[in-house]
Formats: structure tokens, sequence, C-alpha cells
């Protein structure tokens, strides 16, 4: 059955993002890149600090005021840098690389996979709406935008931002409540077996996984998201 709904994970789906990639990697990566050298264990402070912030952080995300969130991280590099014993001057340098390298042309951090805007063209020939449903924090919607392709989802749907992430069915039905489409009308395709896969099924909605290494996929796998045509014909 062709579904009128199809939903995407981003992360590894619609998006290329580095396996085993930190915040206090990429704080280190932006450090490098403005000529600073951080002392070693730098990475792990600031994942330590983020960490002990992520209350606020998460709060921050529910609201969904930026004014708050540029303030948190404005913040946290300021306590990091002078953690570190890094001129405190360099604290708009690194917010600039971290502009740079997070979201900028030459981002290290995400890139967008070749089959996604041919896969939402197909979609869009097929009469079909398309939308994100993603464990993502507020950036989700940025990340997107970045690629030129926001506004071909009639809806996104970032988990710190609802404040449920898969596998609970919930941040499914709160998509497909905001979408207006019924879990029969609608086909999710993402990257994880616990996420997406059981998720998905909890909140009854068919779905396939996406694994673009896999030499020759059998349900629920596909290796291109071109051949969701197929996979829509999957019973169950």
């Amino acid at each position: 059955m062709t579904p009128k709904l199809v939903t995407f994970d981003c992360a590894q789906t619609l998006v290329r993002v580095p396996e085993n990639w930190t915040l206090g990697q990429f704080a280190v990566d932006c450090a490098h890149h403005v000529g600073l050298n951080p002392p070693d264990g730098a990475a792990s402070s600031y994942q330590k600090m983020y960490f002990d912030r992520i209350g606020e952080f998460l709060e921050i995300n529910r609201s969904r005021d930026m004014g708050r969130a540029d303030q948190f991280w404005r913040a946290l590099g300021a306590e990091w840098i002078a953690a570190m014993d890094l001129p405190t001057s360099s604290l708009e340098q690194l917010r600039l690389a971290g502009e740079e390298l997070g979201f900028g042309d030459k981002s290290i951090l995400f890139s967008l996979f070749e089959d996604v805007v041919p896969c939402l063209d197909l979609l869009d020939s097929m009469g079909i709406q398309a939308g994100v449903v993603s464990n993502w924090d507020y950036s989700l919607h940025r990340v997107l935008r970045m690629f030129g392709i926001d506004e071909r989802f009639v809806v996104v749907k970032a988990s710190l931002e609802e404040g449920v992430e898969k596998p609970d069915p919930r941040l499914f039905e709160i998509a497909l409540k905001d979408a207006g489409f019924s879990p029969e009308d609608t086909f999710h395709v993402g990257d994880s077996v616990e996420d997406d896969l059981a998720g998905a099924k909890a909140a009854s909605i068919r779905v396939a996984l996406i694994d673009r290494a896999m030499v020759d996929p059998k349900p629920p796998y596909i290796r291109s998201l071109l051949e969701l045509p197929e996979a829509f014909a999957w019973s169950g």
C-alpha cells in the first residue's frame, strides 16, 4: 500500500554524522581551527561541563527559546576557556568556528546523503508528503535548513523539543497528530533497529531500515532511499 506520508530519521538516514563524535572533541576541533592548543583532557572536560548543565539544556529545548540557547553555549564556552587557561578573548573566535565547522559549507559534522534530494523529488512525483521524526535537539531544524531541504517536510519533530524519544511511540504519535495523518497512512524509514524499527512498529507504522553498505538487502532493509517504492509493497 502506498503511504500518504513518509517520515525519516535524520542521523545516518538523511544526514551523515561521524559515528563517535562528541561535543567535547568538537570544541577541541574548533579551538585548533582558530590556532589554539587546549591541554590534554580538554575534550572530556568540555563534555563534563556540558553534562553538568544538561538539565538546563533539556529545558531550553522544551522552551524553544533560542536566545537562552545562545546564552547557554556562551556560558559553557566561557567556563571551558577559563578552565583550560585559554585566552578569554578567544570566546568569539570559538563561537564563529563552531558556526563554520558545525553548520557551514565545510561542516565537519554533517553531510547530506546523495539519495536524499532525489528521494524527496520521487515522493513529490508520487503525491506523498514527507516528515522527519528524529532523536535530536533543537538544531535539527537548522541542519535541515543548511541543506536547503527544511521546506520539503510537512512536519519535523526533534525528541528533545518534545520531551520523548524513539523508540517511545509517542514521538511518532505527536508527529502524526500535527501533520494530520494516521499510522495506516504512514511509512517510516530509519537506520536503527531499536529506535526506528521497534519505535515505528509500536506506533503501528510500517517501516524500513536503510543500510547503504548492505550488499543484498532483504526486508526490512533497503540500501538506498530510492528503493522506498519497493518497500511500500512489503506486507506487514
